[in-house]
């Protein structure tokens, strides 16, 4: 099964993993957090994510959301990438995330599509008759 690893600036992550858990009504196993803040040493930070991507991917890949592509959370995971068993999304939010958590059993490129898919549709601006 893919696993799926948050990597933000501050507690975004966290918050994030925080309201899927209260969706889902349980904490998810598969989902882990890490987050980037200034003062952090990069480098120690570097390694915490190899040690993560390693400890959680159980052979189906391991998709890794961050929060916005340029920041330093985005540029660090670029070295992360491997092709067909991690990959990076950025622009990540609740609707993609509880999109992946809901594919079980799917192939890792399907999740990452029906992921984008999901944080684009649930993407705007809300009318009185919505």
């Amino acid at each position: 099964m893919v696993r799926y690893l948050l990597v933000t600036h501050g507690e975004i992550g966290q918050a994030l993993a925080e309201c899927a858990y209260q969706i889902f009504n349980k904490k998810i196993d598969r989902l882990e957090c890490i987050s980037i803040n200034p003062k952090d040493d990069i480098d120690k930070k570097k390694y915490l994510i190899s040690q993560t991507i390693n400890r959680i991917d159980s052979g189906d890949g391991v998709i890794i959301f961050t929060d916005i592509i340029g920041a330093t959370p985005c540029n660090i995971l670029k070295e992360f990438i491997v092709e067909n068993k991690v990959s990076v999304l950025t622009g990540v939010n609740l609707a993609m995330i509880i999109k992946a958590l809901s594919s079980n059993n799917k192939p890792l490129e399907s999740i990452i599509q029906e992921s984008l898919d999901s944080a684009l549709d649930n993407i705007l601006k809300v009318s009185q008759d919505d």
